[in-house]
């Protein structure tokens, strides 16, 4: 949970750093050179982090799968018991 949290703050933290106010979709073509152009990196990042971050929830999720497989249940204590 602690790092879904923190992975969604990166993506507001990215879209912030990536935002313009009045800013428009980076087509240069027939766009004024004054109007602000927002950084399309930014928002390529963020889609990044959010395909990272679905790649571990399922990592995590199939440890967990696997896990309750091999041991019939997911309580640490439980499983810290079967080490020794």
């Amino acid at each position: 949970m602690g790092l879904s949290v923190t992975q969604s703050s990166t993506y507001v933290l990215l879209l912030d750093v990536g935002y313009k106010r009045g800013g428009t979709a980076p087509i240069f073509q027939g766009a004024p050179a004054s109007v602000p152009k927002v950084d399309p990196v930014v928002q390529a990042l963020t889609l990044t982090d959010i395909v990272v971050g679905v790649t571990v929830a399922a990592l995590l999720l199939s440890l967990a799968v696997d896990e309750f497989k091999s041991h019939g249940t997911l309580d640490p204590r439980e499983l810290r018991e079967m080490r020794g």
